[in-house]
């Protein structure tokens, strides 16, 4: 019995907003029971709001330094909240208040600033690493080349060539 080559079908790509839909679906009724909370977080997250839809990246990592860092500013009102009253008047209070505001939004910023400069800043620094790594590896070369000859700095391509020549003693 003869088998023939395996054929793969292929999947249709899986949809990546699932996980929002269901995040929503969950979040809405629960929102009902903590609407203080819910009240200051949406209006305090609408920047990883607009990071998620602006963000054309299909790994979404804008949403997630704008998120994180906007978090991070959303935090210490609703702590402030949950400590002393958890009421829908304090939340209204939180957001007449101008300094809730800069700081959720400050927050957020920082986060579209760690967004667009770390990864050139990281990138730019690894290529320097390299870049020294590689001076280390010639410099290594040569001193090879000094102590046992020259055939022993010769890259593939050379040695190769002296092969295909018939030079059997360099190689």
């Amino acid at each position: 019995m003869t088998v023939g080559p395996v054929t793969r079908t292929r999947r249709p790509p899986q949809r990546k907003g699932g996980g929002m839909i269901t995040l929503l679906m969950l979040a809405a009724p629960v929102s009902l029971f903590v609407l203080p909370t819910a009240l200051l977080m949406v209006v305090g997250l609408v920047p990883t709001v607009v990071a998620y839809i602006v963000d054309r990246d299909p790994e979404k990592t804008a949403p997630i330094a704008v998120g994180a860092i906007n978090v991070c500013g959303v935090l210490p009102f609703l702590m402030d909240m949950w400590k002393h009253q958890h009421t829908v008047q304090k939340a209204m209070q939180l957001l007449g208040d101008p300094l809730t505001w800069l700081v959720m939004y400050a927050s957020a910023a920082l986060g579209w600033f760690f967004f667009y400069f770390i990864p050139p800043i990281v990138t730019n620094i690894e290529l320097m690493r390299l870049e020294a790594r590689i001076t280390s590896l010639q410099n290594t070369r040569r001193d090879l080349a000094e102590e046992w000859g020259s055939d022993v700095a010769l890259d593939d391509e050379a040695l190769l060539s002296l092969r295909a020549k018939g030079d059997a003693k360099s190689v």
